[in-house]
């Protein structure tokens, strides 16, 4: 055939030529264009699927082991309570008859006594100081991070536990140890000080007065009854609260929160004395008591200013 001539009727069309694009089907259409174009879409929806029909599977497997836990527990946890309390009580019990004790003769040494209450009075009174940086300047701040439940709690009851479990084995007698428990009353402080910030009591006695005069007064006291319990005991706490009482009436300060702070504080000292009396055997364990005294009075300070506080400042008559 020559070129440029056209192919006869009924002949078939001339394949293309190699590497020759194929020609465009009729109405301009392109094969690829006439291929489903699901595939990729259909592979994509497929896998989107069987991830979420594993989430599905994953959290049916969980629900299950939830399940098979909370039925386990039910059947073995009135044995794991019982035992819990069989291992607790002989404690509460000990503890119970060690704050009940008050005729059997003191055998501590005045000097534990003496240095349990003088370094509880050092750390109240910077924890005092700090308490109101905590509260005027850094409480703001603060507000932003932890409200004030959540101050108070770590203040006075994670903190002094973090620190007794870390100062567990620690000799208390260091001045390393007292110098921990410096940092740890500033911190706790601070925690307190924004806890009752713009919270308001019509008096409140001053906390590291309390430890201070037991300082002063158990040697003075164990000095004219010697070793007998009851008045060495009532003695000491007695005339702490005497002299915050005291504070409070020349101060005006009296009033009923007033007198339930002094009352809790010499409440916690007492308390404190007890369980020292009979189980405080080592002195270089010191530091553990001044930590669950300084936590006690947090605590007490928490109570009645969240008992007792108010947002708007006392009248003055």
């Amino acid at each position: 055939m020559a070129d440029g001539q056209p192919p006869a009727d009924g002949a078939a069309p001339a394949a293309p030529a190699e590497g020759a694009a194929p020609a465009p089907a009729e109405g301009g259409a392109s094969p690829a264009a006439q291929l489903p174009a699901g595939g990729q879409q259909d592979a994509s929806i497929g896998f989107v699927t069987k991830t979420y029909a594993n989430y599905v599977q994953d959290i049916q497997q969980a629900a299950e082991g939830l399940r098979q836990r909370a039925l386990a527990l039910q059947q073995d946890g009135p044995a794991q309570l019982q035992q819990l309390q069989s291992q607790i009580q002989p404690q509460t019990q000990e503890l119970v008859q060690a704050l009940q004790e008050i005729k059997s003769p003191i055998g501590l040494p005045t000097s534990s006594v003496v240095e349990i209450f003088g370094w509880s009075s050092i750390l109240l009174l910077s924890a005092g100081l700090s308490g109101l940086v905590g509260g005027y300047v850094l409480s703001p701040i603060f507000g932003i991070f932890i409200g004030r439940m959540g101050a108070a709690i770590l203040a006075s009851l994670v903190l002094p536990g973090v620190a007794a479990y870390q100062l567990n084995g620690k000799d208390g007698n260091t001045a390393e140890t007292r110098f921990q428990l410096l940092l740890l009353s500033l911190a706790q402080g601070v925690l307190m000080g924004h806890a009752v910030a713009y919270t308001y009591l019509s008096g409140q006695p001053i906390g590291f007065v309390t430890p201070l005069v037991i300082a002063f007064a158990y040697p003075l006291i164990a000095g004219q009854v010697g070793t007998a319990h009851a008045p060495l005991l009532g003695g000491a706490v007695g005339a702490a609260f005497a002299v915050q009482f005291a504070l409070g009436l020349i101060s005006g300060s009296l009033s009923l929160g007033y007198l339930l702070l002094s009352a809790l504080y010499s409440a916690s000292s007492a308390g404190l004395l007890q369980i020292a009396f009979k189980n405080l055997n080592a002195p270089n364990r010191i530091h553990l008591y001044q930590i669950l005294l300084v936590g006690s009075f947090l605590f007490s300070k928490a109570l009645v200013f969240g008992l007792f506080g108010s947002s708007e400042p006392p009248q003055s008559s």
